[in-house]
């Protein structure tokens, strides 16, 4: 099976979900992940990535591109970081509606 081609908005989405979780999101992580086109389990890796590089898990390799986003996002509170991670569940209607993303 093809490898995901990590974005930088996946990237920030599996940010989200490390410091965050779901609690705050109408819906879980197999919907966000489903939606991006992810698989669970890559999204629970890169998810370690963010673990491992803040010292709390046992990943080596950490991608570059999730160390910029850690560093960039590490202190953007969590109204903010869900906003620009979540972009679709801005009330502007830029994207999928809160009800097409949780189907």
């Amino acid at each position: 099976m093809d490898q995901h081609d990590w974005s930088e908005l996946d990237d920030l989405v599996a940010f989200y979900l490390y410091r965050f979780g779901t609690e705050r999101l109408p819906f879980g992580m197999p919907i966000i992940a489903e939606r991006r086109g992810i698989k669970l389990g890559s999204m629970k890796m890169r998810i370690s990535n963010f673990k491992a590089y803040a010292g709390k898990g046992r990943l080596k390799n950490i991608a570059r591109q999730s160390v910029r986003t850690f560093e960039k996002h590490k202190d953007t509170p969590e109204p903010e970081l869900r906003k620009r991670a979540f972009p679709e569940l801005e009330p502007s209607g830029k994207a999928d509606s809160i009800s097409e993303m949780s189907k």
